[in-house]
């Protein structure tokens, strides 16, 4: 046999071998896998893979949103891929409006059974409240109560309490202050700088985020039965304000809803708000 053709028969041979053993660039693409590269949050699902190049080309779904991404062997990139002047990214999404619908239709139907969830749970163990306030605020001619669960690193808590107040003196009611340290180190720190030294609502309203960490029996009593209690309401974010009896909820910053249940007019200028500080906080 001619050495020459020998040769390149076993270079053809090579080559399709090597083709076939390495498989799609889509092959070990899955979401176990994708998790490795990014965090991913719970309920995340792949609604498109393909190749595109020598990358895989991945749709992933989140919180009812489409999130494009490009995987190469052990690497993932996020952003637009453009070819010749084409906005690849864009032309595939565009494709998935159907598929985009259903899963905002879905998100948005799973975020009002959380919310419902958490309403029904505070129905329910409202009782389970009191033993966890920090401290009040009375107005002086309180006649009932709401609870305000916050987080003294919080911005949007901060913001709220100046209008909570004011709705304190129209609504005569007490504030109940539950501290529910949900962003980490820091606000554990001055969580438990707040219980350990009895602060005052004032003097609660004047931490800087400086006070000195400490620990006491107090804190690793409290603490741990704030995380449990709101732990297993599915809620690691703030602030809340609960109606003292449970009959109702208002998620994140917005004072109009609140000023709404308790039968006070609007708040001019203050929007709808419903900021939170936290995970899982749906506006």
């Amino acid at each position: 046999m001619n050495l020459k053709l020998m040769v390149s028969g076993m270079l053809i041979c090579c080559c399709v071998a090597v083709q076939t053993s390495a498989g799609s660039v889509c092959s070990h693409v899955d979401l176990p896998w994708l998790s490795e590269q990014v965090r991913l949050p719970q309920g995340a699902k792949i609604v498109l893979k393909q190749e595109q190049g020598d990358l895989c080309e991945v749709v992933v779904a989140i919180d009812g949103r489409l999130a494009p991404l490009y995987a190469g062997k052990d690497f993932i990139v996020a952003g637009k891929m453009y070819r010749k002047k084409l906005d690849v990214t864009r032309e595939t999404v565009a494709g998935l409006e159907e598929i985009a619908e259903q899963e905002r239709i879905a998100a948005e139907e799973k975020a009002a059974l959380a919310v419902e969830k958490r309403k029904a749970f505070f129905k329910a163990n409202h009782a389970s409240l009191d033993p966890l306030v920090a401290m009040t605020f009375d107005p002086g001619n309180a006649n009932g109560a709401v609870y305000v669960v916050t987080d003294p690193n919080c911005f949007h808590c901060k913001e709220l309490l100046p209008k909570m107040e004011r709705v304190a003196f129209e609504a005569g009611l007490t504030l109940k202050l539950i501290i529910n340290p949900v962003l980490g180190e820091k606000s554990r720190d001055m969580a438990a700088h707040v219980l350990c030294n009895n602060l005052s609502y004032d003097q609660y309203r004047e931490m800087t985020g400086k006070e000195p960490g400490v620990v006491c029996e107090r804190s690793q009593e409290l603490l741990p039965k704030i995380k449990v209690l709101f732990g297993s309401a599915g809620i690691s974010f703030v602030p809340l304000v609960v109606a003292g009896d449970g009959s109702w909820v208002v998620e994140g910053s917005d004072i109009n809803a609140v000023r709404a249940y308790l039968g006070l007019d609007s708040e001019e200028g203050a929007g709808n708000g419903g900021e939170g500080c936290g995970t899982h906080h749906q506006n």
